[in-house]
């Protein structure tokens, strides 16, 4: 009996041990839903669109195919170009557009498309600028700083400086201009700084339309990290203060990822663009900057 007592405290301790041994090196519980600025723009962008975890930038937001279309491409579709006393405004008809147009980044995945990054500083559009010889073109800002001209061709987009202002923008690009607008030498750019770039001045445009070009007025940017939905009301910008949710998203509450809040995990990515950091200590070429980790 006592034999039999003592294998039975036996197999008891090595059940707590292999009890314990299981909860000390538990796998922890994966993150199901953004953080972060993420999480800010979170619900307001569900429903147009699906939120993947990206290695490289965190929680990205993809707007859906089905609103934006399989040729989207961004501060193109669905907008127009205004021109404001502070330079150009990028007006989207999406209701929305206020977030991903005047907040965050834009980064392109060969396997996804277009993905927004997000950011809670505000501006009138976050693209790079060239005009030259009548035609003016612009690029989505991405997420990191680059060198000058570093952006790829293909995420260029060239018009007629006539026709910058027209509501639909794709039946007017120029792709043939790329060259001498972008890329050469004498091509008049924005001076390169951490903030949002204003464009051409009015008189580029004015100059080929034959027109005069009256500003809209831009009042002061909103705070830091304050979120507004922004539009252009007569010959005015709006800001109206954008209500966050109290309540953060969390796998919790949207445990089953109903269709309106898709929340889904993407594998590491190694089809991003080359993204490169302004070059330090003089050298002559930039510096590439793209991991494979997620940016911290």
């Amino acid at each position: 009996m006592r034999a039999v007592y003592h294998l039975a405290a036996a197999a008891a301790l090595l059940a707590v041990g292999l009890d314990c041994h299981r909860t000390d090196t538990a796998a922890p519980v994966p993150q199901l839903a953004p953080t972060g600025p993420s999480a800010r723009f979170y619900g307001a962008l569900a429903p147009y669109g699906t939120w993947i975890d990206d290695a490289a930038y965190g929680w990205v937001w993809l707007p859906s195919p089905a609103i934006v279309g399989a040729d989207f491409f961004p501060y193109m579709t669905g907008g127009r170009w205004v021109y404001t006393d502070a330079g150009w405004m990028f007006d989207s008809s999406y209701s929305w557009g206020w977030a991903p147009f005047h907040y965050g980044r834009w980064a392109f995945d060969a396997g996804v498309g277009w993905m927004w990054v997000p950011d809670d500083v505000w501006g009138p559009a976050w693209v790079d600028w060239r005009w030259n010889a009548g035609y003016v073109g612009w690029a989505p800002l991405p997420p990191r700083i680059v060198a000058a001209r570093e952006e790829p061709r293909s995420h260029w987009i060239v018009v007629a400086a006539r026709d910058l202002t027209r509501p639909q923008l794709a039946g007017y690009i120029q792709p043939n201009e790329l060259g001498r607008v972008v890329f050469a030498d004498d091509a008049a750019h924005p001076a390169t700084h951490p903030g949002w770039r204003s464009g051409p001045p009015a008189d580029v445009v004015a100059a080929a339309t034959g027109q005069p070009l009256a500003p809209v007025h831009l009042p002061p940017p909103p705070r830091g990290g304050e979120l507004v939905r922004s539009r252009v009301a007569g010959d005015a910008v709006e800001h109206t203060p954008f209500v966050e949710s109290k309540q953060a998203p969390a796998a919790s509450i949207f445990p089953h990822n109903p269709p309106e809040f898709p929340v889904h995990t993407m594998r590491a990515h190694t089809t991003h663009a080359p993204v490169f950091d302004l070059p330090h200590g003089g050298g002559d070429h930039p510096r590439s900057s793209h991991g494979g980790g997620r940016r911290r």
